[in-house]
């Protein structure tokens, strides 16, 4: 079941685009491309990646549970409204 969650979830994610000529999210991506150079520059490249990984695998139950967690929303939502 969490993987058709997880799928479902990433197709939702398909359509969603960042935001375009925002300046504070310009901005914040400037700040982060310019920290995680620094941080390559430090530990290199392959330890980066490795964390980045270990990162991504340590927090992917965030997404099932946020994407569970909004179906059941909008299905307790919709019984009140058909009620």
């Amino acid at each position: 079941m969490n993987d058709f969650l997880n799928d479902l979830y990433c197709a939702f994610l398909e359509d969603i685009r960042p935001p375009k000529g925002d300046p504070e999210y310009e901005q914040a991506i400037q700040t982060y491309m310019k920290l995680e150079a620094e941080v390559k520059e430090k530990l290199g490249p392959d330890l980066l990646s490795q964390y980045q990984r270990a990162h991504s695998d340590t927090f992917e139950w965030e997404k099932t549970a946020i994407f569970t967690s909004g179906l059941r929303f909008g299905a307790q939502f919709m019984l009140e409204v058909l009620r």
